[in-house]
């Protein structure tokens, strides 16, 4: 039986949440990571999106980090991410929507309006993992694929005013809704805070996440950072990684 295969870019919330899954139930996989601009010609033709995760094992081909969660949890059920009573799965699930289709764009779009303008800091995080000179091919070209991010991201200031808004409202849920356990449903860890965390990364980028974040820091990103440090969200955030986060299964990339 071959081994699955997960497209991903790096740097990017979405991907993170499939490889995490992945990594936590210790399931073997092959990565082929892409860079943002060139990603599109390669997926389009094969699979008819530019989106990731794409997600191909035993014939099915999953199209979603929802998608691709749920088939991880049929097929490698231990150790389990959803909760095993019925309404706290629910809960979860309901968590998990919440946060991939409302707080993770907003997220996104606030983040990178504080990180894009770093021409060169920012496009060597994205270039994750090539080699030296492709990184500077990319840098070169930052600027057109720039561009075209924030036309297809809608990340202007409105929008990053408004991100800030949601990102704050999403911390605000998982300091309270942790406080009693933990964890935002029952007593263990879930889908939903494998969730949340990933959503909220960016605003503290903690050190288990598989991309380097190198000092000195612009300042677009360090004043980005300024503004979350203290909220007791991100202290979540940063235990669910150090905690949970782990080691990549990857056997190939």
């Amino acid at each position: 039986m071959s081994h699955p295969e997960l497209w991903q870019m790096r740097f990017s919330m979405y991907p993170e949440k499939a490889r995490w899954a992945l990594d936590y139930k210790r399931v073997p996989h092959i990565r082929h990571s892409l860079v943002p601009g060139p990603h599109a010609v390669q997926l389009i033709a094969r699979f008819g999106q530019k989106a990731m995760p794409i997600f191909r094992h035993n014939g099915h081909v999953l199209k979603s980090s929802a998608a691709v969660r749920d088939y991880v949890e049929q097929t490698w059920r231990d150790p389990p991410l959803y909760p095993e009573h019925p309404a706290l799965r629910e809960q979860a699930l309901e968590i998990q929507k919440w946060f991939d289709e409302k707080i993770g764009p907003a997220v996104r779009r606030a983040g990178f309006y504080e990180f894009l303008p770093h021409t060169e800091y920012s496009a060597r995080r994205i270039a994750t993992g090539l080699s030296e000179w492709q990184q500077k091919l990319y840098v070169g070209a930052f600027p057109a694929i720039r561009a075209v991010m924030m036309l297809d991201m809608q990340i202007n200031a409105t929008g990053a005013e408004a991100g800030c808004a949601l990102t704050r409202e999403a911390l605000d849920f998982v300091a309270e809704s942790s406080g009693r356990t933990g964890y935002l449903v029952g007593d263990q860890f879930s889908v939903a805070d494998l969730t949340a965390a990933t959503i909220l990364f960016p605003t503290c980028l903690p050190p288990e996440y598989p991309v380097e974040i190198p000092k000195p820091l612009p300042s677009g990103w360090e004043h980005w950072l300024e503004r979350w440090q203290n909220h007791p969200g991100c202290e979540y955030v940063r235990r669910i990684y150090r905690e949970h986060r782990g080691v990549s299964a990857a056997v190939g990339e």
